[in-house]
């Protein structure tokens, strides 16, 4: 189906929506900012338990190894130095050395020496043993934003955010946390990369009711979304971001892990940012993406769309390449048809903001982040709906965005 022909049809169908035009939509929006922040180390680390409860200690305790090794004298004389036995009362009596040994648990010292389980250990330092776990030491002021914390070994620190129900919660939380943790250390790496998770709930109908629609519709502007948003790197981590295999097998692939749209239990993730290094380039992504979800309508994805949309998106997401002015033209057909796509929701998302999303679409379009060669950064206060004496008032048409209780 041509674009335009889809056009027509979306707005045809905006009328028919059901989700769009009633007065009160939830959302939840949070996202995972990847580090290459190292976590506990154990050169870092001056505790291990695995020596508290060592299992070649263990071994040798329930099976008495040491006794094999015992030099009875040695213990002797070291439970003599530390006043385990009376020397008088030893010379006088006849006195199990043993028993002190058990008591005392001298084998710990006098055997061990000459044992030295420690010197080739395979358990002390060993991650598959450590009980510690990977901490890093975050301070309080960004605690507040945090869902969890935890060490990737493929990649590093992971910060997760907590779902807000504000996008400007949401831009304040990414903010100060790209702040505590530092740009330097925000790195597209082979396995590092960016997440955005998100959910509504709308009276008795939520994502959920069109968890398969809203994948499909993503999926439709993911070469779009790539080049308008991610950098001209973000294929260095593109196995972590796959694209659908197939039109057939596309309400399977959208249930893999590594899938660029994942459907999980509790929330929509994607896999396409590469970063939220630039965090107003991460934001408006998120705003984007969330108004796409909460669209009910499915844009038609025939074969010949899907494979053009997958030829895109694996130029920018597999290969880096840069595009064709036919790529391009295809590019700037699809915008047109996002904009009318998403444009009430992105206007209530506005007001929710404090920014005029559309102008800040319309701008990162024309200076897509794929394109982009420069270190300067996408500043969305430029974009800052201005307050008038008179107020605008929302018309009932059009969505009214309510945080959660």
């Amino acid at each position: 189906m041509e674009i335009d022909e889809v056009v027509d049809r979306i707005i045809e169908e905006s009328g028919k929506q059901l989700i769009t035009v009633r007065p009160k939509i939830m959302y939840k929006i949070g996202t995972e900012i990847e580090t290459i922040i190292e976590g506990r180390t154990c050169e870092a680390c001056d505790y291990c338990e695995i020596c508290d409860n060592c299992p070649v200690c263990l071994n040798c305790q329930e099976h008495r190894l040491y006794c094999q090794n015992c030099d009875k004298e040695e213990i002797r004389r070291y439970a003599i130095e530390e006043g385990y036995i009376d020397e008088d009362e030893d010379e006088d009596k006849d006195i199990n050395i043993c028993d002190i040994c058990q008591e005392y648990n001298l084998y710990n010292v006098i055997i061990c020496e000459r044992c030295q389980p420690c010197a080739d250990c395979n358990y002390f330092q060993n991650p598959e043993y450590c009980p510690h776990g990977d901490v890093y030491e975050i301070t309080d002021n960004i605690k507040q934003y945090l869902d969890d914390i935890y060490y990737d070994e493929s990649c590093g620190m992971e910060f997760v955010t907590k779902p807000f129900s504000s996008l400007k919660d949401y831009w304040k939380a990414v903010k100060e946390i790209v702040k505590v943790v530092g740009k330097e250390n925000i790195s597209i790496e082979d396995k590092c990369g960016g997440h955005i998770n998100i959910s509504w709930t709308n009276g008795n109908k939520s994502w959920l009711d069109y968890d398969t629609i809203i994948a499909s519709n993503i999926l439709f502007f993911s070469d779009l979304l790539s080049y308008m948003f991610c950098c001209n790197e973000t294929h260095w981590r593109y196995t972590y971001k796959e694209f659908p295999s197939y039109l057939e097998t596309l309400e399977n692939d959208i249930y893999d892990k590594y899938n660029c749209v994942h459907l999980k239990d509790y929330a929509i993730e994607i896999r396409i940012p590469d970063s939220p290094k630039d965090i107003d380039n991460h934001v408006l992504f998120s705003a984007v993406l969330l108004a796409i979800s909460l669209k009910t309508y499915e844009i038609p994805f025939d074969k010949e769309t899907f494979s053009k949309t997958k030829e895109i998106y694996e130029k920018i997401n597999y290969h880096g390449e840069t595009l064709s002015k036919e790529d391009k033209s295809y590019l700037k057909d699809k915008f047109k048809l996002l904009k009318k796509f998403i444009e009430k929701q992105l206007k209530a998302l506005s007001h929710d903001l404090g920014i005029d999303l559309i102008k800040a679409l319309e701008y990162r379009f024309r200076y897509p982040k794929y394109e982009e060669f420069t270190d300067s950064e996408f500043n969305l206060e430029q974009f800052a709906i201005k307050t008038k004496v008179k107020v605008d008032i929302i018309p009932p048409t059009q969505l009214t965005l309510m945080a959660f209780a």
